[in-house]
């Protein structure tokens, strides 16, 4: 299963839900890299082996600075970024597909669809 970053624009209420699913989480302010940007925190996640769980689409651009089989990340889409709309877009995408599977892609996903770059 792989250990997911979890970016500090996500809220408490879907670490919370995250954890109780079954993921093993890491937020970004348990960790020295709080305020630092995004840059780092790809490198860290590409370090350890972790998925960055972020709702900033910026991350997109930083997935084309690593090897593909160096990182992942998943990107949420949720409007409004309520937690309950977070945990709904990241329920439905659970059940379309393994997110604790997703390795090494850029996944974005909202309630719609899952668009999946390798």
């Amino acid at each position: 299963m792989p250990r997911i970053i979890i970016d500090e624009n996500i809220p408490k209420d879907v670490i919370d839900w995250l954890l109780k699913e079954g993921f093993e989480v890491t937020s970004i302010s348990q960790t020295p890299l709080k305020g630092t940007k995004d840059y780092s925190i790809a490198e860290y996640a590409a370090k350890n082996k972790m998925t960055i769980l972020t709702m900033d689409k910026d991350f997109s651009q930083l997935y084309n600075f690593f090897k593909k089989d160096q990182i992942t990340i998943i990107i949420v889409r949720a409007y409004p970024a309520t937690p309950a709309n977070i945990i709904e877009v990241l329920s439905a995408a659970q059940k379309r597909m393994n997110l604790k599977e997703a390795k090494d892609k850029l996944v974005v996903i909202s309630r719609k669809k899952i668009r999946t770059i390798t």
